[in-house]
Formats: structure tokens, C-alpha cells, sequence
């Protein structure tokens, strides 16, 4: 989960050597990738994927949830945050690693199975642009999973949080169609599993 803003970037690299000690790993993050994953295999439809994509991946520790559902996959990340990534490499073996923001995904054309995104939504500078490139390089009928705050309150601290109805409406501008949702968490955070068209 790191960040596009240049200030949420330095936060995130200067947290990248203790991000996968902190409190929110245990008890928020690995529920949370936990969910994801068990809303991804419920897809019926979803064959075991052979590419999957976390866009703002910071360590890789979603990427490493995911091997296990499907270890035959090819693991890819992005994330903007430099130091992220570095730790990424050091903590993911055999999985590919770039410095990159969601709207410029140095990933080539339809070659994604499964695209990933776990509370790193609300911080991309551009959502529309950045859901338009992970529609690019998904494979037709590939899935977005996307996991991210709603609730009002988390608006009022972060401008660019969505409402569903306003996720919904973005990936469906983008060329995705929702499957379903997931809300966890007293309503406080969504899973959307969408498909491209």
C-alpha cells in the first residue's frame, strides 16, 4: 500500500525497512488480503491465474498472499515508493518488481490475469487513468480486485476516498464490469471484484 503523492512517498520510503512490523500488518492487512483472496477464488469463472499484478504493492506482502492460492503464477508489482520496492525484492523470491505509479504501468499489453490493489486507490493522482491502465494490460476477462476505503469520515481525511457508487461508476467508465462487492468492517472497507469487458 504505498502512495503517489511526493509527500506520501517519502513517508512511505522512510517506513519501508518496519512497514512489515507494524500493528496494521497482523490485524488490519492480512485480514483484509485474507478477504481478497477468498472473494477472488469465490469468482467461479476465474481459471488459476498466470499473471498476477499488485499496483501499489509496497513490501509485496499481498503478492506473497496471493502465491499461496496460486503458486504456479507470475507475481508482479508497482509501487511508487522506491524503498517499498527495494523491500519488495529483498522479501518476494521470484517475483518482478518496478518503481511505478498506477497510471504509468510499465507493464506490457494484455498480459495480466489477475490485477491487485489493496488501500492504495484513494492516494493515486489520476483513478480514472490509473483503472484505464490496469483495463490495458489485463487480458480479456481478466479481474480487478480492488480493496480501499469508503466511509464518510475517511473522505473528510483524504479528499480522493470514493463512495461505491463512485468506484463502481470510475471502472465502469474504465471498461470494467462489476462483479461484486464485499464490505468489511462495520462498512469501513470495500472489496470490489471487476472484470474487463
Amino acid at each position: 500500500m504505498a502512495s503517489e503523492s511526493k509527500f506520501d512517498v517519502e513517508r512511505f520510503n522512510r517506513w519501508a525497512a518496519t512497514y512489515d512490523q507494524s500493528w496494521a500488518q497482523r490485524w488490519y492487512f492480512g485480514p483484509l488480503h485474507s478477504a481478497m483472496i477468498s472473494q477472488i477464488a469465490g469468482d467461479a469463472v476465474v481459471d488459476a491465474p498466470k499473471c498476477i499484478l499488485d499496483v501499489g504493492c509496497g513490501t509485496g506482502r499481498l503478492l506473497r498472499t496471493a502465491a499461496k492460492s496460486w503458486p504456479l503464477a507470475r507475481l508482479v508489482g508497482v509501487d511508487p515508493a522506491e524503498h517499498m520496492v527495494a523491500e519488495a525484492r529483498r522479501l518476494t523470491a521470484k517475483a518482478d518488481f518496478h518503481v511505478a505509479h498506477a497510471e504509468e504501468l510499465p507493464i506490457p499489453d494484455a498480459t495480466v490475469d489477475l490485477a491487485l490493489t489493496s488501500v492504495s486507490f484513494h492516494h493515486w493522482r489520476d483513478q480514472p487513468r490509473g483503472l484505464k491502465e490496469i483495463v490495458r494490460v489485463l487480458v480479456p476477462g481478466g479481474r480487478l480486485c480492488l480493496a480501499d476505503h469508503v466511509t464518510p469520515g475517511s473522505r473528510l481525511l483524504e479528499p480522493s476516498v470514493r463512495s461505491l457508487k463512485d468506484i463502481k461508476s470510475l471502472m465502469r467508465g474504465a471498461g470494467l464490469e462489476v462483479l461484486g462487492q464485499r464490505r468489511l468492517w462495520v462498512r469501513f472497507m470495500i472489496i470490489v471484484l471487476a472484470s474487463k469487458k
